[in-house]
């Protein structure tokens, strides 16, 4: 199914439950559309076409709730991995841009600190263990026998308590502090 939307209260009429969604944003030029991004519920895949991959445009997007960014320059071979991996729940960029990203927001580019506001519940542990693996909010409620909404619930206190706003910082400070290594 294909669509265009011009404002993040329309993604609604795309939602199919139990079916993987991405959707594919040409970065527009207004900048107050990343901010709408958290309106827009965690499972669907955020994946940005964009001009280069300049950390200052891609850490924003990032840390806004963003699943993946392509370049307009890629093949059309790699934007279809692109488009699938994100609509699995995975991060997607070119790896050389993924060590690039990944290395800046360690370096602590990035909103949200490395203390803890409160203290994890064991089931927020677990749940946060199984993100950083890169578990999609789905396989995380079949392995631990929850349901999808519950899961969402425990990410949202999870982000809260991380001061983190998207699953990609939510994993690298997972990482970062070892869940998920060897569960």
């Amino acid at each position: 199914m294909a669509g265009t939307i011009s404002h993040a209260s329309e993604i609604s009429a795309l939602l199919h439950p139990g079916r993987p969604i991405t959707l594919l944003i040409d970065l527009p030029s207004r900048p107050d559309f990343v901010l709408q991004l958290k309106t827009i519920p965690a499972e669907i895949g955020l994946l940005f076409l964009v001009d280069n991959y300049d950390l200052n445009q891609l850490l924003p997007l990032l840390r806004a709730g963003a699943t993946g960014c392509i370049s307009r320059d890629e093949s059309v071979a790699d934007l279809a991995r692109a488009i699938i991996a994100v609509g699995r729940g995975e991060i997607w960029l070119p790896p050389a841009v993924a060590g690039r990203a990944l290395a800046a927001l360690a370096r602590g580019q990035t909103t949200g600190g490395d203390a803890l506001i409160e203290p994890l519940t064991e089931r927020e542990t677990d749940v946060l263990g199984l993100l950083a693996r890169g578990l999609t909010n789905k396989d995380i409620a079949q392995t631990l026998i929850l349901s999808v909404r519950t899961v969402e619930a425990h990410l949202r206190n999870i982000f809260g308590k991380l001061n983190v706003s998207s699953r990609t910082e939510a994993a690298l400070w997972a990482t970062r502090h070892g869940y998920g290594a060897n569960d």
